[in-house]
């Protein structure tokens, strides 16, 4: 612009955005907070698996890569708090497998037989087949992680009003014992300390992933590779009456306790 040009003066209504993320920041701030003191007042780390905490407000919960919490489901403290460990559940499903290794695969065409009739789709079950299958896991470990911290009621209190898994929740409630019977039975109680688990993954004898993918590519499908914990696979029960056919997709690896969208 040459000296003797003006700059043209903008004009009185001429359309701009502004945008302002200070409500954003304090929601942020209000959630980081609300979780601070609940680690003051109870015992978190016993199930925290992952120790890597992302705020996200607006934005979806949801367990992996990073454990991202939002401002949704955290109304209160005691949501806040069941929200925290359902994501926390995720990591330590994830924990307890490995490369060869789903620690819900010795029993999910258990599950399947038990609840023939899942819904696989929001708000009821889980976002889609396997989603729901394994959320019924997810789910009661959350309530029972809860209970530890809060009582039974208060835990019960938050399942019985959830905006997604409504009838996992119901469920989980409902076959209480028998679900946690079955978790009993696989290995996915007792539940470990995170650095218990660390020590006892420690302990476990290397394997050679070239052996354990020749093993697996002869073993039938629906059942465990020999192999790493391949004596959870051995504990598992012979269901009353075969499952249904399974419309889990086999071709795909496993989900090591699933990677959490909420």
């Amino acid at each position: 612009m040459s000296a003797g040009m003006r700059k043209p003066k903008a004009e009185p209504n001429a359309f701009r955005i502004v945008t302002d993320l200070s409500h954003a920041e304090q929601e942020a701030h209000r959630i980081e907070n609300m979780l601070l003191a609940l680690r003051k007042r109870h015992d978190l780390a016993r199930f925290e698996f992952t120790r890597l905490v992302r705020i996200r407000p607006a934005g979806a919960t949801h367990s992996h890569p990073i454990l991202t919490l939002s401002t949704r489901f955290a109304a209160t403290e005691d949501m806040l708090l069941s929200t925290y460990l359902h994501e926390q559940m995720h990591w330590y499903l994830w924990e307890l497998g490995g490369h060869d290794h789903d620690p819900i695969e010795p029993f999910f065409d258990e599950l399947v037989r038990r609840y023939p009739k899942a819904p696989t789709s929001l708000p009821d079950g889980g976002r889609n087949y396997e989603q729901t299958y394994l959320h019924i896991v997810v789910c009661w470990l959350e309530i029972w992680a809860s209970a530890q911290l809060i009582g039974m009621q208060r835990a019960r209190a938050v399942a019985d009003a959830p905006w997604g898994y409504r009838w996992i929740y119901r469920t989980v409630l409902e076959d209480w014992h028998p679900l946690g019977d079955l978790l009993t039975e696989n290995a996915l109680l007792p539940m470990p300390r995170p650095e218990e688990l660390a020590r006892q993954q420690q302990r476990q004898p290397a394997t050679n992933p070239a052996a354990d993918d020749r093993a697996a590519s002869t073993a039938r499908p629906g059942r465990a590779a020999p192999g790493r914990k391949a004596s959870v696979a051995a504990r598992k029960k012979t269901p009353a009456a075969p499952p249904p056919p399974s419309r889990r997709n086999r071709r795909r690896p496993p989900a090591r306790g699933g990677t959490s969208a909420g």
